[in-house]
């Protein structure tokens, strides 16, 4: 009987494509909001300008909690496919 050892056991989970990380590592950052991964789209918003404290799935738009100059949080909606803020 063959032993195993530990590189061919996390080999094999490699290949089964499980992951070796306990779930809670990755986090919530690995979300899709609108075919965007969350992370991403937080780093787009802020790039134009939009500081994103939290941004979510919202019908066919895209809420962000925006942080304001004076400290106080208020929500913006955007396009998914151009990023562009929408009133609503």
């Amino acid at each position: 009987m063959k032993t195993f050892t530990t590189a061919s056991v996390v080999a094999f989970a490699a290949i089964l494509g499980l992951s070796t990380m306990p779930s809670s590592a990755s986090g919530d950052s690995d979300r899709t909001i609108h075919s965007h991964w969350e992370f991403s789209l937080e780093n787009a918003l802020r790039d134009r300008g939009v500081a994103t404290a939290r941004v979510e799935e919202w019908g066919s738009l895209i809420r962000a909690f925006v942080q304001n100059p004076d400290g106080s949080t208020s929500m913006q909606f955007f396009d998914p496919d151009t990023l562009q803020q929408v009133s609503r």
